[in-house]
């Protein structure tokens, strides 16, 4: 601007000033893509999840003397375990303990009063802990096998850390910068004159401005629960335990700072930092041979060792671990096996099987632990190794769909990330965690469950299924509630998804039902005065009383209710789904308590099988069409009076049965 104001002629000056703005709007565009980008690393740390829990916080966390029993032989103390037996000696499990004790963080919890363990267990048992945990052990087991089992958690965990994890399990202890590669604490706050504060609305370092990572990398989500429910559900859980936490063996050697050092050194080794977040190792990465093309690696690539001619000749099987021997899909080797197949099932049953006969110093000893894999397992995994080959084909001969198939295999990936079967079913025929449990038997208990999300993307408007699932409550003030089936006791958690997943799961759900994307809504039509009346005919009348299953807002109708509330309807539901649904709700969730029939194909019309008042004749129209329009327009006002006017027919109703049986068979009990 300034070299315009010296110019010597307009069209120069002109020129400098058109480039000067030129410049300006580049610079806003770069401004902005930077807002974008902050935007974007906010999403992808919200995306980060580890497989195991984060051991900064062991000292807050666990009994002490518990965990060198624990890396002993995980699978000894929880048989479902997914943590790995890393085959360690006890130098080494005294040291690796000492290590991630001492470099862990030793903020101090909030102290919180004992809770009622009796409402806890119901807690426990109804709010949905159980599509993803289990309880019990054998033949006692219920629930699901995605996380732990928590039958001996009192055993070992702290109960006000307990409190905080139910309460919260995203709740970190102290903020993670990567940008720093430090957690910053209060201090750090205090310098800049800050509160201690932080969270997903305060998620900027307060030294440097950068992104950080402000939840505990776990995909457990939130229940809502009220601190009471917490301190009851944590009281509950800290019962389960077959010994007391002081039975264990002292383990004081974890505060001998010599062991620290060595410590770090075997973590390293064994790639602990690849499923938990550990103090000083954040930025370690995964230690595993890379297995992209891994069924395409030459014969003479795969090290047999010394079981080469073993596995040439076959007729002898190498493995002599019971347990291990039963993982084999064929079960013991009776033919030569000396192929990838036959290497995959024999590392993945027996992960150091090839150090047999060899002796190697500890840290030259294969380093991959034993997963405690099933046959079925095994199988699947050496079938997907035998698949993973390096691939000739052009990528246009390649299985890349860049249309709606990709959102469906983008939003596969969160949903079993997030274990949403273990509530929800997505496919015809699919069983849930939650099926499985004896309370959700039976029509009443089948009543209670989760909603079936089998054609979600053709039932719910999008921008809705957007809010809806970054506050499933609904509500800004009381979120420990359900926002749609109030009257459900299981609750559908908030998962604190990120930007990213939440894109990726509204259209997943979109394209899975083969739905336009962006949706555009429809506008609906004005009802006259008399089509209003002819539409409240249809939804109060005896022949299908709406009103009797859905949810209403009144306590004491609502606390049997088994369908959401139709105010809730506008804004939420697609009209099309809607009259779909009413037409023929079992061709789109079979085993629905709705009823079907409730219309029928009349002269190219759809109408209603029950009787109707005198309006409806001459009317050329669907029916079904004019009851999705007056309940997507519904309001509370004429809610209410549908609902007294029910009732007053009700008591009408009843008052001439009961005169009708005192004056006949007073014995008998009227029909339903």
């Amino acid at each position: 601007m300034k070299q315009a104001d010296k110019a010597e002629s307009n069209e120069e000056a002109n020129r400098l000033n058109d480039r000067a703005v030129a410049l300006k709007v580049t610079n806003s565009k770069l401004d902005l893509r930077i807002v974008q980008l902050d935007r974007s690393t906010k999403s992808l740390l919200q995306d980060m999840k580890k497989v195991g829990p984060n051991l900064k916080d062991i000292r807050l966390k666990l009994n002490k003397n518990w965990i060198p029993v624990w890396l002993k032989k995980p699978s000894d103390f929880r048989a479902t375990t997914k943590m790995p037996n890393f085959r360690l000696n006890d130098e080494q499990i005294k040291a690796i303990s000492a290590y991630i004790w001492q470099s862990a963080l030793t903020d101090q919890l909030p102290r919180h009063k004992p809770g009622n363990a009796a409402h806890g267990k119901e807690l426990f048992e109804t709010r949905g802990c159980l599509a993803c945990h289990s309880i019990g052990e054998g033949d006692q087991l219920q629930g699901g096998t995605f996380a732990a089992n928590l039958t001996r958690v009192g055993e070992k965990d702290n109960y006000d850390y307990l409190v905080r994890w139910v309460h919260n399990a995203r709740e970190r202890t102290r903020p993670y910068c990567p940008y720093e590669k430090k957690d910053i604490g209060p201090e750090d706050y205090k310098k800049k004159g800050l509160p201690f504060v932080f969270g997903l609305e305060h998620s900027r370092c307060p030294n440097d401005g950068h992104e950080l990572q402000v939840q505990n990398m776990t995909v457990m989500p939130s229940l809502r629960l009220a601190p009471q429910d917490a301190e009851d559900v944590a009281s509950y859980l800290i019962t389960l335990k077959k010994q007391e936490p002081s039975a264990y063996a002292d383990a004081s050697f974890m505060d001998d700072p010599n062991l620290k050092n060595e410590g770090k050194k075997w973590v390293r080794h064994f790639g602990c930092a690849g499923c938990h977040e550990i103090s000083g190792l954040e930025d370690e990465g995964r230690i595993g041979t890379e297995l992209t093309i891994e069924g395409s690696k030459p014969i003479e690539r795969l090290d047999f060792a010394l079981l080469t001619e073993t596995a040439q000749r076959g007729g002898s099987e190498p493995i002599t671990d019971p347990d291990d021997l039963a993982r084999l899909p064929e079960g013991p080797a009776k033919r030569p096996w000396y192929d990838q197949k036959g290497f995959f099932e024999h590392k993945l049953a027996e992960p150091n099987i090839w150090d047999k006969g060899k002796d190697k110093p500890e840290t030259e000893k294969l380093r991959m632990p034993n997963l405690h894999l099933t046959r079925e397992q095994i199988r699947a995994l050496t079938t997907f190794l035998l698949g993973s080959q390096e691939n000739p084909l052009p990528a246009s001969y390649q299985y890349r769909p860049l249309d709606y198939r990709r959102d469906v295999q983008e939003g596969w990936w969160v949903v079993k990330k997030y274990n949403c079967m273990g509530c929800h079913q997505l496919i015809p025929g699919q069983r849930t965690s939650l099926m499985a449990m004896a309370r959700y038997q039976g029509p009443d208990g089948q009543e209670q469950l989760p909603p079936k999300l089998l054609t979600e993307g053709a039932r719910v408007d999008p921008e809705w299924m957007l809010r809806f699932l970054r506050n499933p409550s609904l509500n800004d003030t009381d979120n420990n509630r359900n926002g749609v089936r109030s009257y459900l006791q299981v609750r559908m958690p908030t998962f604190s998804f990120s930007e990213n997943e939440l894109g990726k799961l509204v259209r997943f759900f979109q394209a899975l039902a083969r739905q336009p994307f962006p949706y555009i809504p429809e506008e609906l039509p004005v009802l006259t005065t008399k089509e209003t009346e002819m539409a409240r005919s249809l939804f109060s009348s005896t022949a299908a009383p709406c009103l009797k299953c859905h949810a209403t807002g009144d306590p004491a109708h609502d606390r049997f209710a088994t369908a959401p509330n139709f105010l809730q309807a506008r804004g939420r539901l697609k009209p099309d789904w809607v009259e779909r649904w009413i037409i023929d709700p079992q061709a789109i969730s079979p085993g629905t308590s709705m009823p079907s029939g409730l219309f029928k194909r009349e002269n190219g019309h759809w109408v209603f099988s029950g009787p109707t008042p005198s309006s409806f004749q001459g009317y050329d129209k669907d029916q079904t069409k004019l009851l999705v329009d007056y309940i997507l327009q519904l309001t509370p006002e004429e809610q209410r009076r549908v609902g007294a006017a029910m009732g007053r027919s009700r008591a009408a109703a009843g008052s001439s049965s009961s005169g009708a049986k005192t004056a006949g068979n007073a014995g008998r009990g009227v029909s339903k």
